[in-house]
């Protein structure tokens, strides 16, 4: 199978559906009622679609109340007994305040978190659509991680599911286990004026990956990935990039609602999300249908690809 054919296959209609569902439950910050049912939903769309689904729990503290918080990741795992997995994943938690508000009066409200937050989850629950017929044999980890920004005016730790996620991985690599050759995280990634730049970090760490995501980008004549140099971000792909994976982020910090209560579905567009999405896809196929991980090269530069 052709891996742009099977790339169209990602529907952002379908995943704009998603989105407005996991903003119908309101905010979702790490801990919450809402962000539990929203775990639920996940599992359930990553299940019905063939993964192999388990929830990894564990706690955090409240950086104001210093109670213990319960918080969990949602794992989807496609051919589980594949040694070389490559994993995509985004967070689900909002920010427990709007706090680039400039109004004060209105930093408490509702915060819905439409791009940062359900965008990429929802993104996740396209892709699961797709993996059961994913070309070739390489095993994918789809991943909800939570607690990403479980902060409040800076006070805080940032990606505390994916610094829980990391520390799980490398043990389990350690005993013998599977291992990733390479991780994408989703953030904020439906903005109507969105155009991605080259994260530092996975730029910097992650060249070869961040390459082959823009190759596939350009290949397809998408206007939605630019060859511009982007920020450094305190994403969920620095714990994995701390424990040894190439890992890169596609996040969009130039998202002019961010952290504001602005950040609702009617800033996000299907267009935006379409096209990550069929990025991540077509890269996903092309990768799993290499007899071998492609390594640093990168894998649009393999003889093999199509």
């Amino acid at each position: 199978m052709n891996p742009s054919t099977y790339a169209d296959r990602f529907d952002g209609h379908r995943a704009m559906n998603d989105l407005i569902r996991l903003c119908s439950l309101g905010p979702r910050p790490a801990g919450s009622e809402a962000m539990e049912r929203q775990r639920g939903i996940v599992a359930e769309a990553f299940r019905s679609h063939g993964a192999e689904v388990s929830i990894q729990e564990f706690e955090g503290v409240h950086p104001l109340s210093e109670r213990t918080v319960r918080l969990a990741n949602v794992v989807g795992s496609w051919r589980p007994e594949r040694p070389d997995r490559v994993l995509i994943g985004g967070h689900g938690d909002t920010r427990p305040r709007a706090d680039r508000e400039r109004d004060p009066t209105r930093v408490l409200g509702p915060f819905l978190g439409a791009n940062d937050g359900a965008s990429g989850v929802a993104a996740l629950m396209e892709l699961a659509r797709h993996l059961t017929e994913l070309p070739g044999s390489a095993g994918v980890d789809l991943v909800m991680f939570d607690a990403e920004e479980l902060v409040f005016d800076e006070v805080g730790d940032y990606c505390l599911g994916s610094c829980e996620f990391a520390l799980r991985a490398r043990n389990q690599e350690r005993a013998g286990g599977p291992s990733y050759a390479a991780a994408v995280v989703l953030d904020m990634i439906a903005g109507r004026e969105m155009c991605l730049t080259r994260e530092g970090f996975g730029r910097d760490y992650a060249a070869w990956l961040t390459e082959d995501l823009w190759n596939v980008a350009r290949n397809r004549g998408t206007s939605r990935f630019s060859d511009d140099w982007g920020h450094y971000v305190e994403d969920d792909h620095l714990p994995l990039l701390g424990i040894g994976v190439p890992a890169i982020a596609l996040v969009d910090l130039d998202y002019p609602q961010w952290h504001t209560l602005d950040d609702r579905p009617e800033a996000c567009d299907v267009g935006a999300i379409e096209a990550v999405g069929r990025v991540v896809l077509e890269w996903l196929g092309r990768w799993a249908s290499l007899p071998e991980s492609p390594g640093k090269t990168g894998l649009l530069d393999n003889e093999n690809r199509e």
